[in-house]
């Protein structure tokens, strides 16, 4: 072994055998490769950390609105007693817990220094089904006390470290003292469910106006975890589950009442719940990294060859001095595996330098990948990947004849080239043209009228106001030069919105769910640019409290539910938490959330005029409503800054956060941006790659056929004839490649693209410019590198015949 790896050092760094070329090609697939392949067993390492993680479960509502209708609809949320009531029903299952976020929240400590903190509402039975070790406190205990809760290594690592016994309290809810009774250890970035403050939920009502933790139906939104038995198949609950709900739920009248409605509970597999939510992402991702990984072996099996083809005589001599097939083989073994770590390591020099934009791009830190679930299929990979590029060039160069090397071995034939070559090219255009589409989608989403206008429109949440401070605010607003319109509401468009049911007239059965944006104020809408296209709005002096305004496909809805044949607007309607209310006009559907994710469901807005918000803020401080702000097009520099100057004013941390509407349009695209970004950068390795084999492929058949080249120059061919006979005889092979690699994106486009509402079109202009800027750069590569060689003097070629 060790004069094998003398020789293999001493071969490798002789000139003619490509280590540099080689270590570069190999060096950027594997980056690329390893980085994207990481990202896809990331996907399949979520809640895979939790104790017996195999047997814990997530339950889903799962329902129809009519038994005749098709699928299923689930929804990850439940009410508050499903929970516990699972464990005390149905046999098989060991332990339940549920969660209730309060949401992301500004935490004050006793020095009122702000902390930005995940808050959640636990039971005590959390530590028995998911679980964190715990740096202090007994989590029974303390989820089972009011107003305590316990916190992350990471926040109290913030908070000075010692926190034991210190109060905190929300920033929205002034007044309201958590005492730390605990530490747990940070949940790592894998996780479907984040949180940095886990609350006693007997504390639920001094954060909510009424306790849902009982519910049996409504109020659904408990996250409900619970661990079965060892051996129990979750399938074969069911029964058990149907009961329950006929115990507490009188579920077979209630399904009857709705005309066909079905609801049910299904257990789904808690590390299922992130790779199965991004199915076709991960196949994606797996065939770009494939693709990359493949180019680059390619590539280097091309390069390799063309190197032991010069090398058939030391063959002949090692074989004629003793050496055995094995010996030879481990020879070549040792070389590549040298070039392997040579390479790895390089690789591991470009993802630590590229590592903050690789992260920007992933959304989550590169540590996060290294996991078990992560690093040992990446091993795998790794050494399927050294077993790969080390046995088939040992092989052939193992079998090269004595006799025939020592005549002057050569290849008389390229097809094999040829072949490698024709892959890497298949590759590229699936690549290019997969990249293409995959930014045109993106910048149509972007770009896309989304039915509300964003430009020069601000927000802020009136959180820890009291109803005269909101009031000041929007006074000083209004007197700015820069400011065109102030308006207030709950939320914006681009935020998803909570639902309530649409009723049948007498209120016997529930129609369909809406988006429900709650009230908005008589300037919502024109600040916005929504359209009323039926009805009036609510700035129209007719408009009443409460009176709601509705989406166009609500109003469908409402015609066909209830015969309705003279319009809606003007009509009562009841929608649950709200009541009977009167629909005053129908404007446009727009998109709820991004393109990417869109909330298909109608909407609808309540109105409340702005001094009636002022009313309701003072009677109850601890709700939180939004201030929304519009300026001139002429003065949007700096406003948000200008506008956060406004809110600190009342604010004693001069904490506000305002936000801009456009930008946060944008950050919701920030998934499809990365995924862009990702393509660009596969893009650009696999055609890296790519020219690197073609210079080594003609480079090679250059020198392969030199004699033809200089007999035939000599003979008065024109250097343009031969090179454009040498480019077409490439773009032979290279043009059924491309072809090959078009097929495979427009397959991988087309299930990619079932994910979008919107999508642009598969036009076939837009691969035949993808397969022309193909088919074009090969030939200005080997057009380049023939002249190159051709230009030469035919005298250095016949010089030894």
């Amino acid at each position: 072994m060790q004069h094998a790896i003398k020789l293999a050092l001493r071969k490798l760094f002789v000139k003619g055998q490509y280590t540099f070329t080689r270590t570069i090609s190999l060096a950027v697939g594997l980056a690329f490769g390893m980085l994207i392949l990481s990202e896809v067993f990331y996907y399949y390492s979520y809640d895979g950390f939790y104790p017996d993680a195999d047997r814990i479960y997530t339950v889903q509502s799962s329902f129809k609105r009519d038994k005749e209708a098709g699928e299923f609809e689930n929804y990850s949320k439940v009410s508050g007693a499903i929970a516990p009531g699972i464990k005390a029903e149905v046999p098989g299952v060991e332990a339940a817990t549920r969660l209730n976020s309060i949401g992301t929240h500004l935490v004050y400590d006793q020095l009122k220094r702000g902390y930005k903190a995940e808050v959640v509402l636990a039971d005590e039975h959390w530590g028995d089904v998911v679980p964190r070790p715990m740096i202090s406190g007994h989590p029974a205990k303390i989820l089972a006390s009011p107003m305590a809760c316990m916190v992350s290594s990471e926040l109290a690592e913030a908070m000075g470290g010692d926190v034991i016994g210190q109060v905190i309290e929300l920033k929205r809810y002034p007044g309201k003292q958590l005492t730390i009774q605990g530490v747990f250890e940070a949940l790592p970035e894998n996780t479907n469910y984040n949180y940095d403050i886990l609350v006693s939920m007997v504390s639920i009502t001094e954060f909510f106006s009424w306790d849902g933790s009982t519910n049996w139906l409504g109020n659904d939104r408990y996250m409900a975890y619970v661990k079965l038995q060892p051996g129990i198949n979750p399938n074969d609950l069911a029964p058990a589950l149907r009961k329950m709900q006929q115990k507490h739920q009188d579920i077979e009248r209630l399904e009857e009442e709705q005309g066909g409605l079905v609801l049910k509970y299904v257990l789904k597999p808690i590390k299922c719940i992130y790779k199965n939510n991004h199915k076709d992402m991960l196949v994606i991702l797996s065939t770009i990294a494939l693709a990359v990984l493949f180019v680059s072996l390619m590539n280097y099996f091309l390069l390799t060859l063309s190197i032991l083809v010069n090398r058939a005589k030391s063959s002949a001599i090692y074989k004629t001095c003793g050496a055995q097939v094995n010996n030879i083989r481990q020879l070549i073994f040792v070389e590549s595996l040298t070039l392997f770590v040579l390479a790895l390591t390089l690789a591991s020099l470009l993802l630590w330098v590229f590592k903050p934009f690789a992260e920007a791009q992933l959304g989550h830190s590169l540590t996060a990948s290294v996991n078990p679930g992560v690093l040992w299929p990446l091993m795998g990979v790794l050494a399927i990947w050294l077993v790969l590029m080390s046995y088939l060039p040992a092989r052939y160069f193992s079998r090269i004849p004595v006799a025939t090397a020592f005549r002057s071995y050569r290849q008389k034939k390229n097809n094999w080239k040829l072949g490698l070559l024709a892959l890497q090219l298949v590759g590229a255009s699936f690549i290019l043209t997969l990249m293409v589409i995959v930014t045109l989608q993106y910048e149509q989403m972007r770009k896309a009228d989304h039915g509300y206008d964003t430009e020069g429109i601000y927000y802020g949440a009136t959180t820890a106001m009291n109803g005269s401070q909101v009031q000041m605010i929007i006074n000083e607003l209004n007197a700015m030069a820069e400011v065109e319109q102030v308006s207030l509401g709950y939320s914006v468009p681009i935020r998803y919105a909570s639902g309530n049911n649409v009723l049948s007239p007498g209120g016997h059965r529930e129609l369909f769910n809406v988006a429900d944006f709650y009230e908005v104020d008589e300037h919502y809408f024109s600040m916005l640019g929504i359209p009323i296209i039926q009805g009036h709005s609510f700035a129209n002096e007719m408009a009443s409290t409460n009176n709601v305004m509705i989406s166009q496909k609500a109003a469908d809805l409402l015609e066909v539910y209830n015969n309705w044949t003279d319009g809606v607007t003007g009509k009562p309607l009841t929608i649950t938490e709200h009541g009977a209310t009167t629909i005053q006009g129908i404007y446009p559907d727009f998109v709820i959330g991004p393109l990417s994710r869109p909330d298909d469901r109608p909407s609808v807005f309540f109105y409340k005029p702005q001094h009636l918000f002022i009313q309701e803020k003072n009677e109850h401080p601890f709700m939180s409503m939004t201030i929304l702000v519009k300026v001139h097009s002429t003065t949007q520099a700096g406003m948000k800054d200008k506008i956060a100057a406004v809110f600190n004013k009342v604010l004693p941390q001069k904490d506000a956060e305002v936000k801009s509407l456009a930008e946060e349009q944008l950050i919701s695209y920030a998934d499809e941006k990365g995924f862009r970004n990702a393509m660009l950068a596969g893009n650009f390795v696999i055609l890296l790659i790519t020219i690197i084999g073609l210079i080594g492929y003609t480079t090679n058949e250059a020198t392969r056929r030199q004699k033809e080249l200089a007999i035939r120059r000599i003979n008065g061919a024109k250097m343009s004839n031969l090179v454009q006979y040498f480019v077409m005889e490439l773009q032979y092979m290279a043009i059924p490649a491309v072809m090959f690699g078009l097929v495979g994106a427009w397959y991988t486009a087309s299930k990619w693209m079932q994910n979008f509402a919107y999508k642009i079109p598969l036009n076939w202009m837009l691969f035949l410019m993808c397969s022309f800027i193909i088919l074009l750069t090969v030939a200005a590569v080997a057009v380049v590198n023939y002249l190159r060689i051709g230009n030469r003097n035919p005298v250095e070629a016949l010089r030894y015949e």
